[in-house]
């Protein structure tokens, strides 16, 4: 288990991953704190399958390459257009790569970067992200698996099937970078779902994780678990026992949780930019229950926290009550973009502003580069996430573990690392 912690005036941050009962760990997660300003913040987790170097790429890639293309934008959060660009240019840089030595490896993608009171989410798979606000849970992410009915039709147009829940009888999920043999049968997408989110001073969490947590757990049960444990215990043990208490219902896969708990700087300055201020968030009262009760029972329910009833919405496809406004939209999907009512922002802070794909050239407009397509990356050089200075755990890679089942050498030797970053 690695455990990663981070306090400032804006937020406190909790990131946990697990091999659990699996032989190997296949997820990367990492967050980057501030992003492109002093009060923004990224969160990426990976969750790989048939093995760890999909996962481990997009962690050293992905982050920067959104990095670079929002700061060229003269943006603080990647806009939908560079999100579907370099999902885009990442996979077919590694589906070229993962080619010649026959490598099957892939990985979904959760991306979220925040800014002020505009936090976008860029989804490619079956990870999830849930935000807590004013009381109100609510599910950011759909989970794009080969059983969701759009999903499934889009599988079937394309020549495929769904067998057991999974594409073509063996993928669990029908999203993903990675996996070239289904790529070329275009059955599997890496196109990302875009979803946009107003932030409000109402807000209490943001929880970012892999399927291994929320098989296991509702979302209402997940926020419930925060608020009750911190009542009387730090986020940090509250997130360990959250993972424990996942183990103990029974799953065997790897887990990835990140939780972010805004203070009340943060919640500060969105009152100075909203237009009006909005309310407090509601205060817990009362005694804890214990936090771990799968001794008692392996099916737990809201009714078994000692917490108020708590107001949640359904999904992503339903209206949400006042504090919460939540548009999403998704290329080739046939989910359609769900707008939701929510007091308007300020002119000066205003963040659902759409960014056009291409902008017409001015006097005072600078084209920003587009992606190198030509570029080759040295996976020898060290990634910016590898030079910053971090008390990270490395798991280090013997030499009989190397892969050497390969006829040919690797030609950009990404694999002969004697390194790995596992939690980013």
């Amino acid at each position: 288990m690695l455990l990663k912690k981070d306090s400032q005036d804006y937020w406190e941050i909790v990131q946990l991953t697990t091999p659990n009962k699996r032989p190997s760990m296949e997820d990367t997660c990492l967050y980057l704190s501030p992003f492109t300003t002093d009060s923004s913040l990224f969160l990426s987790v990976f969750d790989g399958h048939a093995g760890p170097r999909c996962s481990t790429y997009l962690a050293n890639t992905l982050p920067s390459e959104l990095k670079r293309e929002t700061q060229a934008n003269g943006q603080t959060v990647p806009s939908e257009a560079v999100f579907n660009r370099v999902y885009a240019e990442v996979d077919n840089q590694w589906l070229e790569a993962a080619k010649q030595p026959r490598i099957e490896d892939g990985s979904t993608a959760l991306c979220l970067a925040l800014d002020g009171n505009n936090l976008t989410v860029a989804n490619c798979g079956d990870c999830r992200a849930i935000f807590c606000q004013n009381g109100i849970i609510q599910q950011i992410t759909r989970d794009h698996r080969p059983t969701d009915e759009s999903e499934e039709e889009r599988i079937v147009q394309a020549g495929g099937t769904v067998l057991g829940g999974r594409l073509q009888g063996q993928l669990g999920v029908s999203r993903a970078f990675g996996n070239y043999e289904f790529k070329n049968s275009n059955l599997l997408s890496s196109d990302p779902e875009i979803h946009h989110v107003t932030v409000t001073s109402d807000v209490e969490f943001l929880v970012v994780g892999t399927d291994g947590l929320y098989d296991h757990f509702s979302n209402e049960e997940i926020i419930s678990f925060i608020k009750n444990g911190l009542i009387n215990s730090s986020l940090e043990n509250v997130v360990k026992e959250l993972t424990a208490e996942a183990i103990d219902r029974g799953t065997e896969d790897n887990i990835s949780i990140i939780v972010v708990k805004f203070e009340k700087a943060f919640k500060k300055l969105l009152k100075k930019r909203a237009k009006k201020p909005a309310g407090k968030s509601p205060l817990i009262s009362g005694k804890s229950s214990p936090l771990r009760t799968s001794s008692k029972s392996l099916k737990h329910s809201a009714e078994s926290s000692s917490l108020p009833e708590t107001k949640t919405s359904s999904g992503l496809f339903k209206e949400v009550k006042k504090g919460l406004t939540l548009k999403s939209s998704t290329t080739k999907s046939a989910a359609s973009p769900v707008h939701m009512n929510s007091p308007p922002p300020s002119p000066k802070s205003s963040f659902h502003e759409n960014v056009p794909t291409q902008k017409k050239k001015s006097d005072n407009f600078i084209e920003p580069p587009p992606l190198q397509k030509k570029k080759s990356y040295n996976f020898n050089e060290p990634t910016p996430l590898q030079k910053k200075k971090s008390t990270k755990k490395i798991k280090t890679i013997s030499e009989e573990e190397k892969w050497t089942i390969f006829s040919k050498p690797f030609k950009n030797d990404f694999f002969s690392r004697t390194a790995v970053t596992i939690s980013g």
